[in-house]
């Protein structure tokens, strides 16, 4: 198992960054909702970790239990990286081994990955140096291991030697003098104050580079004022014109929109009363005839279609809803002089022995072709007179049959007695 130098951002989204002990990224990646146990599963499978580094101090518990779960030391800097030094150094890498990172999570984890490297990074090349000079048949990684977590070089060497193995020590907390705590922050907040100064130059430079820009734009300000200064008057007039030109053409185009419209109003008006002409010229010869609507068969349905559509005698009606019509109805509508009754549906049994003993036929709609024209319906004359044939002579042969029934019990009757 190699051995690791993990950084973690902990939150809603995770960032996890992996280096080796020779500061090689060797993982970069986040995830929102990563759970604990599935990061301890993460960590495992790239291999072990020596180090867990925070990038701000103090460390977040999260970070803590994951040092105790994966036995490795919790490296927290002394002082909390600021914005500026962590894009920094994720910059740093980025460039020099071509790494994608897609948000600030992945650069904060990343950033606390290589604080943790720079801080034993002489530590682990006196390692890689002294395995190498004396060629000891130890493992330097495991070797830089022993000294994170608070062994000599000497004794980490000893130890490897004298056991033929890696030894799993337990996690060891050095005691490091106050001295060297106060030098290691010497050095990083003079490290910090030199990537400030450089971003001081850098803003120095740049606000320079503005000035001169700022006061190469307040020439070509003053020159562009002259030059419209210059042409203002004669554009003035210019534009009064072209502003009164669209002004009119404007209003013309309204005016001209209304008359399109009132064109459009004017031919279907037009095409309505050459239509009603035709209407009329075909009812008066008698080729068309017009069936005034009675919405329900009602005496209310009635009472309005009377007013409505002038229901007199002679008339033909149609009955868009013989449905509620009963005896008195029928009665009503008889006694109206109707001379023909359209019914648009099953009228009642007592509705229709009521208007065949007025003599008034009653024609079902579905066999004749009814056309709506302007809200009114007509039928063809022809087809209504062959339903009228039609229906008396279905009428003249139910009477003939009924007059059959009488007779054939009036003979019953003689018989009997």
């Amino acid at each position: 198992m190699r051995r690791l130098i993990v950084g973690v951002d902990p939150g809603v989204t995770v960032g996890l960054a992996a280096l080796s002990l020779n500061g090689v990224p060797v993982f970069v990646d986040s995830k929102r909702g990563w759970a604990f146990p599935d990061l301890i599963r993460a960590v495992s499978e790239l291999g072990e970790p020596t180090i867990i580094s925070s990038d701000v101090v103090p460390a977040s518990e999260i970070l803590e239990r994951l040092s105790v779960s994966l036995n490795a030391v919790l490296f927290v800097p002394l002082i909390s990286m600021g914005g500026e030094e962590k894009h920094q150094t994720a910059k740093d890498y980025v460039e020099g081994y071509g790494l994608k990172l897609k948000n600030a999570h992945e650069v904060d984890a990343l950033a606390a990955a290589v604080k943790a490297y720079q801080h034993y990074r002489n530590k682990f090349e006196q390692v890689e140096a002294r395995v190498n000079r004396e060629g000891l048949k130890v493992s330097a990684d495991d070797v830089k291991d022993l000294v994170v977590r608070g062994c000599t070089l000497k004794r980490a060497i000893h130890l490897l030697l004298r056991s033929g193995e890696k030894q799993a020590s337990a996690v060891l907390r050095p005691i490091v003098p106050r001295e060297e705590k106060m030098k290691t922050m010497i050095e990083e907040l003079t490290e910090r104050l030199t990537l400030e100064k450089e971003r001081f130059k850098r803003l120095r430079a740049t606000n320079e580079e503005l000035r001169i820009r700022i006061k190469e734009l307040k020439v070509e300000v003053s020159g562009l004022k002259e030059r419209i200064g210059e042409i203002r008057g004669t554009q003035l007039a210019q534009i009064r014109r072209e502003r009164e030109y669209q002004r009119l053409e404007d209003e013309a185009g309204k005016l001209r929109g209304k008359l399109s419209a009132c064109h459009g109003q004017l031919e279907d008006y037009r095409r309505r009363f050459d239509q009603m002409q035709r209407l009329r010229q075909l009812e008066s010869q008698g080729r068309l005839v017009l069936l005034k609507p009675v919405e329900a068969f009602t005496e209310n349905g009635l009472r309005r279609a009377f007013t409505l559509y002038n229901i007199k005698a002679g008339d033909s009606v149609l009955l868009l809803d013989p449905s509620g019509g009963g005896a008195a109805t029928a009665e009503t509508l008889a006694k109206r002089g109707v001379r023909t009754v359209v019914s648009k549906g099953s009228m009642a049994h007592q509705a229709q022995e009521v208007l065949t003993r007025y003599m008034t036929p009653v024609i079902p709609s579905k066999i004749l072709e009814i056309e709506w024209i302007e809200g009114f319906p007509y039928v063809d004359a022809e087809s209504l007179r062959k339903a009228l044939k039609e229906a008396g002579k279905i009428e003249v042969a139910r009477a003939f049959e009924e007059v059959k029934t009488i007779l054939e019990d009036h003979r019953k009757e003689i018989e009997e007695g």
